[in-house]
């Protein structure tokens, strides 16, 4: 899943902007057998994998054998259907031309931006909140507990990433399943992604894509050494770190312009 994921996330972020992802992309791209298979298969272990993490991180703090068993059928439906929308729009989709049969539902593209603006201000309101509640405790010098261990950090990031990346996905899905239907409000959604405001929530999707594949392949690899992974840890989490950053600045490049 982590080369598909960079497969992707190259031709999407690296190679063209997000917005340049237009109805006729899609055609070009889905003309070919292999880049349909190559898109089921990422959707298929990427939303799995999703949905498993958020579940997981749900159920932890859910006690009632009731709502664990609501949200467990919740989170079975979510995979079902989403699942089962991407499969018959990549399996089935055929061009159209300019317009299709959901072309007179012109309230959609709005609905999916609003989807995209909700996520970008979650994602906003989160780190503010998260640097100032730091930031005063800080300055107060109130102890951070265990906020002074770069594992709990780790932790953190680890979960929140995948989480935003999810949310961002489900929204993905059902804006490319707009393609095959109605070209026309498909591009007017993908061309909301050229938006001043959720230009740094592509960057953070970014981030989060690049820290949450590689931090699991760090992961692997310290449970593979067991003890002799133990003084790895920290250097492994700094050097994560500083490698998120350095692959999300060609990102902010792509996507403010900044091209040679």
């Amino acid at each position: 899943m982590v080369v598909l994921v960079f497969t992707h996330l190259f031709v999407t972020h690296y190679a063209s902007l997000p917005s340049a992802a237009t109805a006729a992309f899609v055609d070009a791209r889905w003309a070919a057998a292999g880049w349909r298979a190559f898109d089921w298969t990422l959707l298929l272990l990427a939303l799995t994998h999703g949905v498993v993490g958020v579940h997981a991180m749900v159920r932890d703090v859910v006690g009632r054998p009731v709502s664990r068993a609501a949200l467990d059928v919740g989170a079975g439906a979510v995979t079902a259907a989403f699942v089962g929308l991407g499969t018959a729009v990549i399996l089935t989709a055929t061009p159209t031309g300019d317009r299709g049969p959901l072309s007179s539902y012109t309230w959609i593209p709005p609905v999916l931006t609003a989807g995209l603006v909700v996520i970008a201000t979650a994602a906003y309101l989160g780190v503010l909140a998260a640097g100032a509640a730091l930031g005063v405790r800080l300055a107060r010098r109130v102890p951070i507990g265990r906020w002074n261990y770069p594992g709990q950090w780790a932790f953190a990031l680890n979960r929140t990433a995948g989480a935003g990346v999810l949310g961002f996905l489900l929204v993905h899905v059902l804006d490319v399943a707009l393609s095959p239907f109605a070209p026309d409000l498909y591009d007017r959604t993908v061309a909301a992604y050229a938006m001043p405001y959720l230009i740094p929530m592509e960057v953070g999707l970014v981030a989060a894509v690049v820290y949450h594949a590689f931090d699991g392949l760090r992961l692997m690899l310290l449970e593979a050494l067991d003890r002799r992974g133990t003084r790895m840890t920290v250097p492994s989490f700094v050097a994560l770190v500083l490698l998120t950053i350095s692959l999300s600045l060609p990102a902010l490049a792509v996507l403010l312009g900044w091209r040679p």
